[in-house]
């Protein structure tokens, strides 16, 4: 028997029971549909920002926040699907195992639709991206996590969907639920910034989770109490260890970013800024940091103003500018200049 046809064979021995239920249902009766929305996906990767490469980017503000919303919602609904499978009747440890691989059971089945659609739908997440002209955002990690989910929840639906896949889309969909509310909150203006003090923690679930995800997956594959396709648990652990690799790098460059500025703010104290051993006051201070001058802004000595202090001394770019002295600011305010140039 050649490779091609045990292959077959076992995807067939799979699906028994259950193809003619899924494949009635939308994306579902053959690999083409998914992998042609893939293919799609990664040509407007390629092209998209060539076309808006001379372009502004738009302005879509109230629709992703519409978009972040039902991504809420979904994927809350996802839990309260998991949760209505009555999982954890024996337990958190056992809890995969009451669906083996191939079941049956509407409810699992209907799930993992669920499950596929909103892996389906968070590929909009990359066209807002580009539209947006946020090409920075489109990292490997980025591009191959919606890849590989897009295809995996398709394929584990169609082959086989059981109990382990409801777990996973419990830890995965509970992540998304704080993920895309920190996505919401943070489009809807610069009032709830006050709100996303947690915007540190998004990360860490996220590595907490694929931990857990390697963990369940080691657990139910020893456990002859389990009875799982050992194929898409070697598949999930695979890309689960490489989530974790990809997200960690993520992570710690992102860490050392922030404590190379912390490191930067810490030579700024008390008003007075640090620069090549020298301590300059500082004139504009915020939160204890020197703020430096807009560019943008005409230059302080082109602007036409009155000098009420003896001593008005300022640095700027490192240097020391003495102001024009007048006779208010050597005499004080009571000096009266107008009724002078009148005599």
């Amino acid at each position: 028997m050649s490779y091609l046809e045990k292959m077959d064979r076992y995807l067939d021995s799979l699906k028994v029971g259950k193809s003619a239920m899924v494949d009635s249902w939308f994306m579902m009766s053959s690999p083409m549909p998914i992998l042609s929305v893939v293919v799609l996906y990664l040509l407007f990767i390629r092209i998209g920002p060539r076309v808006m490469k001379n372009r502004s980017p738009l302005r879509m503000n109230k629709l992703i926040s519409y978009y972040n919303a039902s991504q809420v919602v979904l994927a809350t609904m996802i839990c309260m699907k998991v949760f209505k499978l009555n999982l954890f009747r024996d337990g958190i440890l056992y809890a995969g195992c009451r669906y083996p691989s191939n079941s049956q059971n509407p409810m699992l089945l209907d799930l993992g639709w669920w499950y596929f659609f909103a892996k389906f739908t968070e590929l909009l997440d990359t066209v807002f991206f580009v539209l947006r002209k946020k090409d920075k955002q489109l990292t490997f990690l980025h591009v191959y996590h919606h890849v590989i989910m897009a295809l995996y929840s398709w394929s584990y639906l169609k082959f086989a969907a059981g109990g382990e896949g409801a777990i996973l889309a419990l830890l995965n969909s509970i992540v998304h639920v704080v993920m895309y509310t920190y996505y919401l909150l943070s489009g809807l203006g610069p009032r709830f910034q006050k709100y996303l003090w947690w915007k540190k923690y998004v990360t860490k679930m996220q590595l907490i989770q694929f931990i857990l995800m390697l963990s369940y997956c080691a657990w139910t594959y020893n456990s002859p109490r389990c009875q799982y396709a050992t194929g898409f648990t070697y598949f999930i652990s695979a890309n689960v260890t490489i989530f974790l690799l990809l997200f960690l790098n993520f992570y710690s460059k992102s860490y050392k970013i922030k404590k190379e500025s912390k490191k930067e703010n810490t030579n700024t104290s008390n008003g007075f800024n640090k620069q090549n051993g020298v301590t300059e006051k500082c004139e504009m201070k915020e939160n204890g940091v020197c703020r430096e001058e807009n560019n943008d802004n005409p230059s302080i000595e082109e602007i036409p103003f009155e000098v009420n202090k003896a001593c008005g001394d300022y640095i700027k770019d490192g240097k020391v500018f003495l102001t024009r002295r007048t006779a208010k600011a050597t005499y004080g305010p009571e000096y009266d200049f107008d009724s002078i140039i009148k005599k």
